[in-house]
This record gives structure tokens, sequence and C-alpha cells, in this order.
């Protein structure tokens, strides 16, 4: 499918550069047909997939060389990227051309121009590729909160999700986040899910590197989609054993003091299982009275938004999306399969009083890359609302 959505944009470069390297540059059909090549290179890693399906009746994608599952990714981003660029130029072209009589002065012009965009742009989304699928940031978000106590101004909630240990996201990896982690003396880490990728090889090595988060109050953690394929018993025992609370369509109270406490609800909202509305009812019903409240989940919905929302929620800690992962640019607009699915894809909200935040978590699901959607750890400060 992705191959399919990348084809328009391939076809039109194609034909531009193997136009322009007719005209102005190159006699010879087989240097004429270089730049159409590389674009065309991008589809080796889907072809290669397709043809051994075909042979052997089976296909783990994981098995072909990693370069050529980059290469494709990058050749989406590419192609979309440099087609905007080309678009512009060929409209620029087209308007002179309309105001002046100087059509060979202005084609060679033009035609020196798609070269240096070729160059200047895979250079610049190779070098953007890099930097967003291997720094992490760290956004600090403050929160006023009415009639916060003294003790809890300055009180950090490092919330992180979908660390996605797997054969791209390693042991180094992961442990780097947790260092980031670390660096900012979290009072309370909270993780919306996705531990792993598939299966069970990699709960192991995650979790334990994982594991290695310190927190004054402890860590909570709600189930994520991955997890749930993996089974929600192997991962929750695998966190249990590194003191990580897993919350299952509950409430957990983390108690500060004898004066306050955070109450967080926890619920399990993945594609294979919907928390069900009576269930989440029940839960933002409770009837203590914490100092905050917040309410976590995997993925977000709007009838879990309207709950807190209706229940005097503080805030709403969720990821999934992966901030958009690979957040393809177009003529100024950027596109990404989060976008089919919701509205909440990276970052914070407001929904009422309730505030919402959308980690973009560490790792990757299907492509092994991230674009315009880098990895990142959110560090919400309460600060009392008089002070704000």
């Amino acid at each position: 499918m992705v191959s399919v959505l990348m084809t328009p944009a391939v076809a039109y470069l194609s034909w531009r550069y193997y136009s322009v390297f007719q005209q102005f540059f190159v006699k010879s059909k087989g240097e004429r047909l270089i730049m159409p090549f590389i674009l065309q290179s991008f589809y080796l890693f889907p072809i290669s997939a397709l043809m051994y399906f075909f042979i052997t009746g089976n296909i783990n994608v994981l098995k072909f060389p990693k370069p050529l599952d980059y290469w494709f990714w990058f050749g989406l981003v590419f192609a979309y990227a440099l087609a905007t660029w080309v678009i512009i130029a060929d409209i620029v072209k087209w308007i002179s051309i309309f105001l002046s009589d100087k059509k060979t002065l202005i084609n060679l012009i033009h035609a020196r121009i798609l070269l240096a965009l070729f160059i200047a742009t895979f250079c610049f989304v190779g070098w953007k590729t890099y930097d967003n699928t291997t720094r992490i940031r760290v956004r600090q978000i403050d929160v006023p909160i009415k009639g916060l106590p003294d003790k809890l101004d300055g009180f950090k909630i490092v919330h992180i999700s979908d660390i996605h240990g797997d054969e791209y996201t390693g042991r180094e990896k992961i442990a780097r986040y947790i260092r980031k982690v670390n660096q900012r003396n979290p009072d309370l880490i909270i993780f919306t899910g996705d531990l792993i990728s598939y299966g069970t090889n990699f709960i192991k090595m995650a979790s334990h590197e994982f594991g290695k988060v310190k927190s004054t109050n402890g860590v909570l953690a709600v189930v994520g989609d991955h997890d749930y394929w993996a089974g929600v018993e192997n991962v929750k025992r695998a966190l249990n054993r590194k003191d990580i609370s897993v919350i299952q369509d509950s409430n957990y109270t983390v108690q500060l003091d004898s004066a306050n406490k955070i109450l967080v609800t926890g619920v399990t909202e993945v594609y294979s299982k919907k928390v069900a509305p009576k269930v989440v009812d029940s839960l933002t019903l409770h009837s203590d009275d914490p100092t905050l409240k917040i309410f976590a989940s995997h993925q977000i919905s709007d009838h879990l938004i309207e709950d807190a929302r209706q229940h005097n929620y503080d805030m709403m800690l969720a990821g999934h999306t992966h901030g958009g992962q690979v957040r393809v640019p177009f003529m100024g607009m950027t596109f990404s399969a989060s976008n089919l699915e919701t509205k909440y894809i990276s970052g914070v909200y407001h929904q009422g009083s309730v505030l919402i935040n959308v980690n973009n978590g560490l790792g990757f699901t299907l492509a092994p890359i991230r674009y315009n959607a880098p990895p990142n750890i959110s560090v919400i400060r309460l600060v009392s609302k008089r002070n704000s």
C-alpha cells in the first residue's frame, strides 16, 4: 500500500528528470536513466519481498537486509519532499516563459535548478531522517493546578510511551532513553504501553532496560496493543519483576503523604480490547478526593476524554501514534497514517479543563525510521495556578 502511495511522486519525478537530462545534460540513454533509476530503486524492498513470497509461499520481512528497508522508507519521504520543490520550480518556469521570450535560457536555468534540488533534498532528508530517528527530545510541560499544595509545586511526572523493543530498538537505544528519563529526576513515571513490537523474544531485554528507570514515587504502566498481542501476562510479569505496576482497567492511588495523593485511572484501550463504557464510568466515579487525578490509556478516544472531562480529571496521558512516526511532507503539509485514526497525534491538547498529552515514544511500527516525529520524553511539572 505504501508502494502504491509512492507511485505518483516517483512517476512524476522520473519523467521530469529523464526529460531534463535528455534535453540539457547528456545524450546517452543510460546516463539519462540515472536519476529515474535512483528513484525507482526505492521499490527494491517491496518487489523482492513479493517475489520471495510468490516463490516460497511465506515471508518474514525482518530477514531481508535492513538497508533495503531503510532505503524504501527514506524513498517515501524523499519522493514527496522533492516533488513539492519540483512542482514549485515547474510552476515558476511556466510563469517565467509566459512573461518572457527567453524560453531556452529559462529552460536551461530550470534544468540546473532541478539538479540542485535533487542533491539538496536528498542530503536534507537523509540528515533529518537520521536526526529524527536517533535523537531523543525532552519536552517540559508546565501544568497549572488550582489549589495545588505548596509541597507539590514543581512535582514532576515523566510520561513515556511506546518503547517497542525489537531488532531496530535494541538494548543500547532503550538504555539511552531510560538514562535521559532518570536525568530528569522524576517524582512519578507513567508509561502508556507497548514495551515490545511483537512476539515474546524481546520482553526480557526491554523490561530489563526499562527496569533501570528511577522515580521517587514509583513507575506505573498501562497495556499497549503490542503488549496485548504478546500476551498481557507475559509483559505484566516481566514489568512486575522490575517493580513496575501495570494498571488494567483499575484505579491506582499514589500516596504521597498523609494529606496528598494522586489517583491514576489506567485502562486497556487497544485495537483488540476496548474498555467498556460502564467500566470507565465506575472507575471515574471514584469517591475519594485526591490531590490530582490522571487518566492513562494507550490509545485515545473521544469517550475516554469525555469521561475524564466530566469527572474533573486534571490530565489524560496516551501514546500509540508515535507522533505520526513518518509524517510525509508535501506542499507545506504533512501526512501520516495516524491522521486516519485520530486528531490527537502528538503533544499537548486541551479539552475543557483536561490537559491531554500524547507522547511520541521511542520505537517504531512497520517503518524503522522517524520523520517529523522524533522520539521524546514528556516532563510534566505541576505548578500552582496562582503562580502561573
